[in-house]
């Protein structure tokens, strides 16, 4: 069994693998989270039967071909059962009646241990068919890449505010305060009140609606601070853009949980979460490119066409959503399908309007849901709102997503910085176009870096170690800022700049905690969709009024406490990822192992998640 929280799932199983590996292999994917009277939990004992009445033809032996080991949970498996599926295949004939080696060299040895551990070595190119395959380069291409973008441009409008203050929003608005803090402040009430309704919205109404015409909405309304004459007027336009824009990240994040796989889930996410860094470098390039070829266009200053340019890009994508978002497995967009020939067997090339998924594509998604233990989205109701309510699960993961995105939270405030640094004969340090232009680079290492840590958690199928590093590396320039702030004088302003740019090496915690998150509860749908709105809640409800105390824009760049207390939620980020590594590994994974055990034994498992029919 791993011991690193990571989970692997059940199609990593491959010829060669021994029993132990094998079951932890392939009984892992399902939780146990739930009151024993929950429907959550009661869906894997009680559903046999209506499964036996909806498939005649499935026979309730049909999961007893999964082997039992000495996995986690199960000091004593069913010999009998396990021998009969390893004889029942020709493949695992040919190993009984291999000739094993008498010895085995310290080098074999080593590199057995290692394959073990690094799942990537143990996948075979031939575990998928060709249309699963296809399925998901389709996904890839059109729905991670239409939130790839959408995420880029959601950041753009989100972060653009702090461009424009640096480059004559402060001036011609007359800010002189703590204004930028309230522009954040009230983006971020607003954000928080709407969360929660729209994850549950999110279950009623197609997303193929409901992510696209907020999008279209917030288009509008960011188009319209470019128009603004005073702070109120900002205010206002802010509150309406935290209500637009409040389902577009955790709604795709939902959706991502419903159509790829554990070994595909953090990558996937970490490429969308990685397009806020995007968003941010193109914030400043794009406010660079308009101070200089946009400044005074039609009596307009260069930071009011920011404002007008990110609006119609906003409007422009967000009307693409109609066709590209598919929705769920089980309720696909109709706009998204296109028809196929009922008896073809290879991937077809979509030729009906805008379609990109066919029936056959449909199928293979859902047979991976249930491969993978997970289940398709169920509707929000009060009593699995009640349900959700009641598992520590809900509040623990919030707590370590909170911390995790409040602990390097000062990298927001680095043009701020840049903006503020002052000579000694008291001229700025930077321009304008140099304090936009800097953070950039700061942006790419940010997407570097989360891709670096979103590829190694799905290769090495680990959470809490990666989580654990980026708690380290975070530390480090708070610990330095904190110096700088107290004794400038005394501490090299070199200091401070690679604090700044190694805080963007720790920004890639959100992918891994949503990845592990769907580890622990894939079969509870509606408590991951309330919990992922729960984690995105609790961090714009501390935003309201923690910047303002903690990153007051009067205090910078000489912030008093705000690193200090950084320290401390890195602390307090590695101690959890500590804690729940040790409730996963000991309780969760096998009650999970457990429970799907039960599930094969009652026939719940299709004969494709038994582990001799994916070695063939």
């Amino acid at each position: 069994m791993s011991q690193d929280g990571g989970h692997q799932p059940s199609d990593s199983l491959r010829d060669g693998m021994d029993a132990p590996a094998a079951t932890n292999t392939a009984l892992e994917n399902t939780p146990l989270l739930l009151d024993p009277q929950s429907s959550g939990y009661t869906d894997l004992d009680n559903s046999v039967n209506t499964r036996d009445r909806n498939n005649p033809g499935l026979s309730s032996s049909n999961g007893c071909r999964v082997r039992h080991g000495h996995g986690a949970g199960e000091e004593h498996g069913d010999l009998d059962e396990a021998s009969h599926a390893r004889q029942s295949s020709p493949r695992h004939e040919q190993r009984l009646n291999a000739t094993p080696p008498q010895t085995s060299s310290t080098k074999q040895r080593l590199w057995n241990t290692i394959s073990k551990r690094l799942v990537f070595l143990q996948r075979d190119e031939n575990e998928r068919s060709p249309l699963e395959k296809d399925l998901v380069r389709r996904l890839d291409v059109f729905l991670l890449t239409f939130g790839c973008i959408s995420q880029v441009i959601k950041y753009l409008d989100q972060t653009n505010i702090s461009s424009a203050y640096v480059s004559g929003m402060k001036e011609d608005l007359q800010l002189n305060g703590n204004e930028l803090n309230y522009f954040l402040t009230f983006f971020s009430i607003s954000y928080c009140l709407m969360l929660i309704p729209s994850q549950v919205i999110i279950t009623y109404v197609r997303p193929s609606y409901w992510l696209p015409g907020l999008e279209i909405g917030w288009g509008f309304v960011t188009a319209l601070i470019a128009f603004a004459q005073n702070a109120h007027q900002v205010y206002a336009l802010r509150v309406l853009l935290g209500l637009f824009e409040s389902s577009a990240w955790p709604g795709m994040m939902t959706l991502f949980m419903y159509w790829y796989t554990p070994l595909e889930l953090a990558k996937r996410m970490g490429f969308y979460h990685s397009c806020q860094a995007l968003g941010s470098m193109m914030s400043g390039a794009l406010q660079v490119a308009v101070l200089e070829s946009l400044e005074g266009k039609w009596g307009l200053k260069g930071w009011r066409w920011l404002f007008i340019i990110n609006g119609l890009l906003t409007l422009l994508i967000g009307f693409t959503g109609f066709f590209l978002i598919p929705d769920y497995p089980g309720f696909p967009n109709p706009r998204c399908l296109t028809a196929s020939s009922p008896t073809s067997s290879s991937p077809s090339t979509p030729s009906l309007g805008f379609g990109w998924l066919t029936p056959a594509h449909i199928q293979v998604a859902e047979d991976r849901l249930k491969r993978h233990g997970r289940t398709d989205s169920k509707k929000i109701t009060w009593r699995a709102a009640k349900r959700t309510f009641r598992l520590w699960i809900s509040y623990f993961i919030p707590a370590l997503y909170i911390a995790s995105v409040l602990a390097p939270y000062g990298y927001n405030y680095f043009n701020l910085f840049l903006k503020e640094l002052k000579d000694k004969d008291g001229r700025p340090t930077w321009s304008v176009e140099q304090v936009n232009a800097i953070p950039i680079a700061g942006n790419g290492v940010n997407v570097v870096f989360v891709w670096i840590w979103a590829i190694l958690s799905d290769l090495l199928q680990t959470r809490w170690t990666l989580l654990v590093a980026q708690g380290v590396i975070g530390l480090i320039p708070c610990i330095i800022m904190s110096i700088w702030t107290s004794h400038p004088d005394t501490t090299p302003i070199s200091a401070a700049y690679a604090s700044y740019f190694m805080t963007y090496m720790s920004l890639g915690t959100a992918p891994l905690i949503m990845s592990w998150l769907s580890d622990i509860l894939p079969q509870d749908s509606e408590a991951r969709t309330l919990i992922v709105g729960y984690s995105i809640a609790g961090v714009y409800a501390i935003l309201t009024w923690s910047q303002v105390l903690i990153w007051p824009a009067s205090q910078a760049p000489y912030y008093h406490y705000a690193w200090q207390i950084s320290i401390v939620l890195w602390i307090l980020v590695i101690i959890m990822c500590w804690i729940l590594n040790i409730i996963d590994v000991r309780i969760l994974l096998p009650e999970r192992l457990a429970a799907k055990h039960r599930a094969s034994r009652q026939g719940l498992l299709s004969p494709t998640e038994t582990p001799d029919s994916e070695s063939e």
